[in-house]
């Protein structure tokens, strides 16, 4: 009997430690993520920003909230891929939003469209028209609601 109980006294230790994980930034649990909840990413992304010559940019910060417990998120603007990094949500979690840093955008109109590549399933966004401000920042706030991946912006 003694012994169930310090084993039921540690489960609970790592319970606690791995809901914990995601309120301390830069602790992570098992292997290296490349995003960790609500805080900028460390790596770099893959996809270069579209370029515009002469063209003053402004950043741009990307967050994702999902269900779901991995997957890729791409932002493609004007049919060019600007933003292609993993997310990953720990198993105790329901839900989880992700904000990676913010990219450098051409300021003026352009059209954004989003895909989440899941281990199942592809989710794709309608396409939308972005109009990027030449003196402040905005937000894309990318959510997964039941099959539709949805796209709101925030300045």
């Amino acid at each position: 009997m003694l012994k169930s109980g310090k084993l039921g006294r540690l489960a609970v230790l790592v319970l606690v430690a791995m809901a914990f994980q995601t309120l301390v930034p830069g602790v992570s649990a098992g292997a290296p993520s490349t995003s960790t909840p609500s805080q900028g990413s460390t790596t770099k992304s893959s996809a270069k920003p579209a370029v515009r010559s002469a063209v003053p940019k402004s950043p741009i910060t990307i967050s994702l909230t999902s269900t779901m417990r991995h997957g890729n998120l791409v932002v493609l603007l004007d049919g060019v891929p600007i933003f292609n990094e993993e997310f990953k949500k720990p198993v105790l979690l329901i839900s989880q939003t992700t904000t990676w840093d913010p990219l450098q955008v051409a300021s003026g109109k352009h059209r954004l469209t989003a895909k989440v590549y899941g281990t199942k399933k592809t989710y794709l966004s309608a396409t939308y028209d972005l109009n990027v401000s030449r003196t402040k920042g905005s937000e894309l706030r990318f959510r997964m609601q039941g099959e539709k991946l949805t796209v709101e912006v925030a300045s």
